[in-house]
């Protein structure tokens, strides 16, 4: 049998942190972690490094150190735990220490589940979500937000602090209701659509007033404070873009409120409402705190980090003035008199066929939102990840670009994409990009792949799905050379880093 000196300094104060952790491993599943070909520890040197017969001097990694070593360990076993327990670097403040990134993408098959935390190991975590919904299997998105709701646990996070809802197709939502359900909710952030864009979203989607999700279309703000066991905090609608725009703010870095909680607080400059959200005569509005983000403003969390969103205005539904003023009465209808909804909404498709003649595309409106850090020389180191990427060691490339299902089409779209992620080099540093509506084809345009130069291409979809068999061929073989990672039914991707 090896001795106990076989084990590194790291490795001890690894195991000393497992053993401070609630509910504590077993001795046997601690050793487990340590155990290798070459190496077969005796099996009582967990007892006597708990009991302080051996290293008693070394001093237990942080519980975010070794929730980090453990996750990774799951995917790439046999790990160096000096990684995980760095001394502090010029990144981390003598004040908080280390910052553990964690990026995961949950596999729900055809939908889109996507999270993220950032902690630090003495002091506060920050976790968002992006999207939750499945058009497969529930039983996947079950087991998903399940384990999502474990690791926010394990990693000492009981808030959620930030969801995004990209848009209100099924797949994209489905599951938020038991998100809301679930965990206390700090902020909440939504594309603005007028009420008259969504119940057209609402019918080019062949909704019935029956469905679950048509409250969403009606009365997003209602229909969320209304869910049983729900607690949210701010509902922040982002605006459309406009030409008046202007380029995006460059990164701040706000300073927390030194009396303030420990947790971190988004930041952002509110804007006034719009015209036209006079008509939402929100249900819930006197007790829900409902803000619009700024045209063009970040979401910015205190030392370290931003959000930024961007909703597309050509992806929006196209309203004539007629169709508008016709149908003005029956959205009020639809808004005041529920238990007419069905012939009401009836009314307005015949509406809508009557003035909009022809074909009509679906509208695909989705809200991007680049997540990344304020500083622009901020390095990550990367610990590990369950399916191979195109990140190693120190990296500045680490920003996440979500997509949602929206477009990058080349034109004009592609410039406008550009002029707002391009400024303060964003777009240079979003390497890890989730493409467009699971990598389909009419989303995309040739060549899109080597302009954004991903260092990780997510494509969260279901290739078996009968229906939309995505990703796409001609996107799949773009994004090819790109470090292309499939998000199915069965496998996830998981990475974890500390910068």
């Amino acid at each position: 049998m090896a001795s106990a000196n076989t084990l590194s300094i790291s490795e001890v104060a690894v195991i000393k942190g497992m053993l401070n952790l609630i509910p504590r491993p077993t001795n046997q599943a601690i050793l487990a972690y340590f155990t290798r070909p070459d190496r077969d520890l005796n099996h009582r040197l967990i007892a006597q490094i708990r009991d302080g017969y051996l290293h008693a001097a070394v001093s237990a990694a942080s519980e975010a150190a070794v929730q980090s070593y453990m996750r990774v360990s799951r995917y790439q076993p046999h790990l160096d735990a000096a990684v995980f327990v760095p001394h502090p670097g010029p990144s981390a403040s003598a004040e908080h220490g280390t910052r553990y990134l964690h990026l995961d993408w949950w596999p729900v098959g055809q939908g889109l589940f996507s999270t993220g935390a950032i902690v630090t190991e003495n002091g506060p975590r920050f976790n968002w979500i992006y999207d939750c919904g499945t058009t497969s299997a529930d039983r996947l998105l079950t087991d998903a937000i399940a384990d999502a709701h474990r690791q926010r646990s394990s990693l000492g996070v009981s808030v959620i602090d930030l969801a995004v809802l990209s848009h209100f197709d099924k797949d994209h939502i489905s599951g938020f209701s038991r998100l809301v359900r679930s965990s206390p909710i700090r902020v909440i952030l939504l594309p603005y659509l007028s009420p008259l864009q969504r119940l057209v979203l609402a019918l080019q989607q062949g909704l019935s007033a029956d469905d679950a999700e048509f409250g969403f279309y009606v009365d997003p703000v209602g229909y969320l404070q209304s869910l049983d066991g729900g607690d949210i905090g701010e509902i922040i609608f982002v605006l459309p873009s406009s030409p008046d725009d202007g380029p995006p703010p460059p990164p701040i870095d706000p300073q927390p409120d030194p009396d303030g909680p420990e947790e971190l607080r988004v930041k952002y400059e509110p804007a006034e409402p719009p015209e036209d959200a006079g008509d939402e005569l929100f249900e819930a509005q006197a007790n829900a705190r409902v803000r619009y983000l700024k045209r063009g403003g970040t979401i910015s969390i205190p030392f370290f980090w931003e959000f930024l969103p961007y909703n597309d205005a050509s992806m929006l539904p196209k309203i004539t003035k007629t169709f508008r003023s016709r149908a003005s009465r029956l959205v009020q209808d639809m808004l005041n008199m529920p238990a007419t909804r069905g012939k009401t909404l009836a009314k307005l498709k015949a509406l809508y066929e009557s003035v909009i003649r022809g074909s009509v595309d679906r509208n695909l409106i989705s809200l991007f939102v680049y997540s990344g850090p304020v500083d622009p020389a901020a390095t990550l180191k990367w610990l590990g990840s369950s399916q191979p990427v195109g990140l190693f060691g120190g990296n500045i490339r680490f920003a996440q670009m979500y997509t949602g299902d929206g477009s990058i089409g080349a034109g004009k779209q592609l410039l406008d994409f550009e002029s707002r992620y391009r400024p303060y080099s964003r777009l240079d540093r979003s390497g890890i990009l989730q493409v467009m509506h699971h990598g389909a084809e009419g989303n995309w345009h040739a060549g899109l792949a080597s302009l954004l130069n991903p260092a990780a291409s997510i494509f969260s979809s279901d290739p078996n799905h009968k229906s939309y068999g995505h990703p796409h061929a001609a996107v799949l073989r773009d994004f090819w050379p790109f470090y292309p990672v499939q998000v199915d039914k069965k496998a996830g991707l998981h990475m974890v880093g500390i910068f």
